[in-house]
């Protein structure tokens, strides 16, 4: 591995990429990531109602190769928020992460948001310090409960917000 990473918008060509990256996290750690299945089966569709209403998704690229991705889902014309934020555990530690968030950050405070919103299960420590050092603050936490393959799984999950309407905060 050179090393060397490039983040830009996800094209049609890194979809396979990018769902193979989710699988493999999901896989690594199934009961770290809230599951999103939808996110797998109809991912263009996906990004695709994200970006026209001011969203994206984002995937780093190294070696020639989607090695990280992290998307911006608009909730409603003042709050977007920050999910899917993955990188490949070969290349993590390198800050990956932290320049996808704060591209995505810094990509609803362009188009006008005012607030980004996550949520964060409570056994990502690494993601919760990310999310804090930028400025997150915790607003909620409770247990998530959703269905994955007919069973019943519980996510022990914190919410957190930025609120961006000063311009300061990253």
């Amino acid at each position: 591995m050179s090393g060397s990473v490039a983040i830009r918008s996800a094209g049609l060509n890194d979809f396979e990429p990018l769902r193979e990256l989710y699988r493999h996290s999901i896989r690594c750690n199934p009961h770290g990531f809230i599951q999103d299945l939808t996110f797998r089966g109809g991912l263009t569709d996906q990004i695709l109602g994200w970006r026209q209403a001011g969203g994206d998704v984002l995937v780093a690229t190294g070696d020639s190769k989607v090695v990280g991705l992290g998307g911006l889902a608009p909730q409603n014309a003042r709050a977007a928020e920050l999910c899917k934020l993955h990188v490949d555990p070969k290349w993590q530690g390198r800050g990956i992460g932290r320049l996808m968030a704060v591209e995505l950050v810094e990509r609803a405070r362009r188009v006008g948001f005012s607030e980004v919103e996550l949520h964060v299960t409570a056994t990502q420590r690494v993601a919760i310090a990310l999310y804090r050092s930028l400025g997150f603050r915790e607003t909620d936490r409770r247990l998530f409960r959703t269905t994955v393959f007919g069973a019943t799984v519980c996510f022990d999950t914190i919410y957190m917000s930025l609120v961006l309407e000063d311009g300061a905060n990253t």
